[in-house]
């Protein structure tokens, strides 16, 4: 009798067994790093929708470490019907840590009162990142700004967040960036700031309270002739300036490793010290009046500039001076025409191992 339940319940097992391994949901089997990676490369809508599959996958939905809110090609009703989607899921999901947050926001509407709406959300969003431990946070506020609606004006707590690691933020439309004061310390590592207005309590925020900050990009950011950065932190620069704002720049840092800048001012000051540096990217124009500290350890120097004025060739020998210990130097024919002057063949360029020069040259 027990060999005849055995070979019936076998039997059964062997029908079943395809079917049943179909029914399998091995997804909401998996770990929560695991699922959330997976989950990292859908959009919104894509991972609310594995979200309805069960229990399990609603857990993982409202534990995603990863979001991205686009607010910007909808009409009235879907941006609101979205917009109290958005606010919605950030209540449910309560304070799970969220690791990356890109906001992209364009209101266009001219009714003030529906800017008012959606501008307070969107700031509501930010404190609701901050509440979460958020470790990186992305902007995206394109539109300029029109008289009559607030001026956007980061939350403080973004900027004192212990939490937060990198933050990019692009205005594209010049709008002001107000920092804290300079007595509060931030542990932001990475800072990239792209079409923003800053002001001079900006660079003492920088050089007096980001202690930690390593990683500093500025793009067409305008509000002051001369940006003054002194960082015993960074490692690693960016410039790029805006082409209607003349700009006087001045960078110096100890830990100072990687410098990339696409200079267009002539008539400007242009002043580097960073004895530490290992890699120097120099694009555009040669700044009629530099100071560039010798520089003993570089490894990489790429010089890309367009010399049309005899002064220009001075400070252009200058660099050269200051680069001579190089190791892998690229240069682009502007430049060689200058350089196979009897002035500059007189710069012993002492531990040079590889030269290229570059013919054609893509600003981009």
């Amino acid at each position: 009798m027990e060999h005849k339940r055995q070979s019936l319940a076998t039997a059964i097992s062997q029908s079943q067994g395809p079917c049943h391994e179909r029914l399998i949901d091995r997804f909401s089997n998996l770990p929560d790093e695991v699922a959330h990676h997976i989950l990292s490369s859908l959009t919104l809508r894509d991972i609310c929708r594995v979200g309805c599959v069960s229990k399990r996958c609603m857990q993982f939905f409202l534990s995603t470490p990863s979001l991205n809110f686009d607010v910007r090609t909808f009409g009235r009703r879907k941006r609101l019907k979205l917009l109290g989607y958005l606010d919605r899921f950030l209540s449910k999901r309560g304070d799970n840590k969220i690791q990356h947050f890109h906001i992209r926001w364009l209101c266009q509407d001219d009714d003030a009162s529906s800017y008012y709406d959606e501008y307070f959300r969107v700031i509501n969003w930010m404190y609701t990142a901050v509440r979460c431990n958020v470790e990186v946070l992305d902007l995206y506020f394109p539109g300029k700004y029109e008289l009559g609606r607030p001026v956007l004006e980061l939350p403080s707590c973004i900027f004192l967040c212990q939490s937060l690691r990198s933050l990019m933020v692009d205005l594209h439309g010049d709008k002001l960036l107000k920092t804290p004061s300079f007595a509060c310390f931030t542990t932001l590592q990475c800072l990239k700031l792209s079409s923003v207005t800053i002001d001079e309590e900006f660079c003492k925020w920088i050089s007096c309270s980001c202690k930690c900050l390593k990683e500093l990009e500025l793009e067409s950011v305008v509000g002051i002739e001369k940006i003054c950065i002194e960082s015993s932190s960074l490692e690693s620069f960016r410039f790029v300036p805006s082409y209607r704002h003349v700009c006087h720049l001045n960078i110096s840092g100890e830990k100072l490793e990687n410098i990339q800048m696409y200079w267009i001012y002539q008539l400007s000051n242009l002043s580097i010290f960073a004895p530490n540096l290992k890699r120097l990217k120099w694009k555009g124009r040669v700044a009629s009046r530099l100071n560039l500290e010798t520089v003993m350890c570089l490894e990489k120097a790429e010089i890309f500039l367009q010399p049309r004025i005899k002064a220009d060739f001075g400070n252009l020998f200058e660099t050269f001076c200051s680069i001579q210990r190089v190791e892998v130097l690229m240069l682009n024919v502007a430049i060689m025409k200058v350089r196979n002057t009897s002035l500059t063949l007189a710069i012993p360029f002492s531990n040079l191992l590889i030269f290229i020069s570059i013919q054609y040259l893509n600003y981009n």
